[in-house]
């Protein structure tokens, strides 16, 4: 709980996969008022497959994103389960689901589908919101904390929301953008402009 020195604070959280859910989770435990800002329609950050993959450049390297995912529709964990939940929460087998023990992807999004649900989370998730801006508010006084503003716009809405919170967690994942080399001459070789990716 949260001791009277330390007084609840409202706190961003941006992503919500397994390290945005998981940070939602504890800093409510600890009694803090948390959002979550989730870009897309559903929890599970890079565990959630999209398999429309047309109109994106196979090498990422156009910095606008269409598909937040690079997981492809065959992928199995590499990981047992044993060791892919958290520990007060096991990835145990369910009944009617994928009982092996390297399991698909969507097994992982089901596990993080279920945890969301009996932790009590979604009610905190702002789903097809993207967040555009975080800053610093204003350099604070000596003594006093950092407060941030934080601007996000909802799929469908016309206008960006701007908020100040006394923290902000970035859980957005490193797997959506690829990072490539700097080589002289790669864009002419031929050979990638004849690619085609099928998933």
């Amino acid at each position: 709980m949260v001791s009277e020195r330390n007084l609840s604070k409202n706190v961003c959280i941006i992503g919500a996969g397994p390290s945005g859910l998981v940070a939602a989770r504890e800093l409510r435990k600890e009694g803090h008022n948390v959002v979550v800002f989730e870009q897309n329609h559903e929890v599970g950050g890079q565990w959630l497959y999209q398999p429309k993959v047309e109109h994106e450049d196979p090498l990422g390297s156009s910095n606008v994103l269409k598909v937040h995912s690079s997981i492809y529709a065959s992928l199995r964990l590499t990981s047992p389960r044993e060791i892919m939940g958290f520990t007060d929460f096991p990835f145990v087998v369910k009944k009617g689901r994928d009982p092996r023990r390297f399991p698909g992807h969507k097994e992982l999004l089901l596990y993080l589908q279920d945890f969301c649900e009996y932790f009590g989370l979604r009610e905190m998730i702002r789903f097809n919101t993207t967040v555009e801006y975080v800053g610093m508010l204003d350099y604070p006084e000596f003594g006093k904390d950092l407060r941030w503003i934080v601007k996000s716009k909802e799929k469908e809405a016309e206008e960006r929301v701007e908020e100040v919170f006394d923290a902000v967690v970035v859980a957005t994942g490193h797997y959506s953008q690829p990072r490539l080399p700097s080589i002289k001459g790669l864009s002419k070789f031929p050979y990638l402009s004849s690619l085609s990716f099928v998933h």
